[in-house]
């Protein structure tokens, strides 16, 4: 019967403190899930608005404007209640891109985008 070898794969753990540190922190910093923002421009017709994200970046300025957010009809329906520009609301990123997304079928994906803050929906009203 062969002697079982003793040899160390990561002997300092240093494979494991990249995947369990430095990795998730990397993909969590790139991977967008929700934002607080306020409503800048809404534009009633197409059911899309601009939000400005509230958080600040770490060195205090404010983020890049979140455009065209899709404004879903469980919120627009009663919009004169609680959708108009300065109401502070909760934005979600969708799982995939949304360039081909009409509203109303399937689409095709054509990127490998994903959580993105380019695929912006608005997801709740904070404050109206």
């Amino acid at each position: 019967m062969p002697k079982k070898r003793k040899v160390a794969i990561d002997p300092k753990n240093k494979q494991l403190n990249f995947l369990k540190g430095d990795l998730l922190d990397y993909i969590g910093v790139n991977l967008d899930c929700h934002m607080v923002g306020r409503i800048i421009s809404y534009d009633r017709s197409n059911h899309r608005c601009d939000v400005q994200p509230l958080p600040l970046q770490s060195d205090g300025d404010k983020r890049a404007t979140l455009t065209e957010c899709v404004v879903p009809a469980s919120l627009y329906l009663i919009d004169k209640l609680t959708i108009k520009v300065g109401s502070v609301v909760w934005v979600g990123f969708c799982d995939r891109e949304m360039d081909n997304w009409t509203g109303t079928s399937n689409y095709k994906i054509d990127t490998k985008r994903m959580h993105s803050k380019q695929d912006p929906v608005v997801e709740a009203v904070i404050k109206p």
